[in-house]
């Protein structure tokens, strides 16, 4: 179960995996589910697989939504109630700061007054990171709404990514688990960045990339080269790829 940005590909917007790691994927899944749990929506998803010709449930938006790419169908999605959105907007409000609003349909700049009917995470973007961890402070006591940093595509500045409680790739882990009927003992996740915490504690084997920041390495089983040398690459020919040579 492979992150994106940082992790499969570099940490850019037109980001796409290299030749060593696309040719990687395509071997290995001759032998296992390839899945992906990035916090991208899908229209920044689907490029990268149809290029790795991914198959199967593919975890979008953080874990806010479960999409089978081969059918279309969401086979999960989960939104932010609306007693804790009007919270979260009176509480980002002082900071002035961007929020997009995600939803199935697409993403739209957050104007007060806004409305939105069924919205799946908000995006406050471009912060520095002692800002991020001000705004995290401020909404932690909202206890069913789930907060991640995230590095922005801006250099040097931050995200937060804000959702339901339970719309984390932890859990969004769990339910391709039981939709794949595999146990999450027999699931390699690998990541980089905050949001990726989760998405480690679901998997048997953990691996944060040498580009992750250092609180995924603290729990990492095993530490990939970074995604600048391919690591994914390295990390399926060490556990996937070498164990089925004989």
């Amino acid at each position: 179960m492979l992150d994106l940005d940082g992790t499969t590909v570099p940490n850019k917007i037109d980001g796409m995996p290299s030749k060593k790691v696309t040719e990687a994927i395509a071997k290995a899944k001759d032998y296992i589910h390839i899945g992906i749990a990035t916090g991208r929506h899908l229209e920044l998803v689907q490029p990268i697989v149809e290029l790795l010709q991914l198959s199967g449930p593919v975890i979008l938006l953080g874990g806010a939504q479960i999409l089978d790419m081969q059918t279309g169908v969401y086979l999960q999605e989960n939104i932010i109630n609306k007693k804790d959105l009007h919270q979260l907007f009176r509480l980002l409000k002082p900071f002035n700061v961007p929020i997009y609003i995600y939803e199935r349909n697409g993403n739209r700049r957050y104007k007060e007054g806004d409305h939105p009917n069924k919205p799946l995470t908000l995006l406050v973007d471009n912060v520095y990171e002692s800002q991020a961890d001000e705004i995290i402070t401020a909404i932690a006591d909202i206890s069913t709404i789930s907060a991640h940093k995230l590095v922005s595509w801006s250099k040097g500045k931050m995200c937060i990514d804000i959702s339901n409680a339970s719309s984390t790739k932890q859990h969004a882990v769990l339910e391709v688990a039981r939709i794949l009927d595999i146990k999450t003992e027999e699931i390699i996740g690998v990541g980089d960045g905050y949001n990726d915490f989760p998405l480690l504690m679901a998997c048997g084997l953990k691996v944060a990339m040498g580009n992750a920041v250092p609180e995924l390495k603290a729990i990492a089983d095993y530490i990939a080269p970074s995604v600048e040398d391919d690591g994914v690459a390295d990390v399926i020919e060490k556990f996937v790829l070498r164990q089925h040579e004989f």
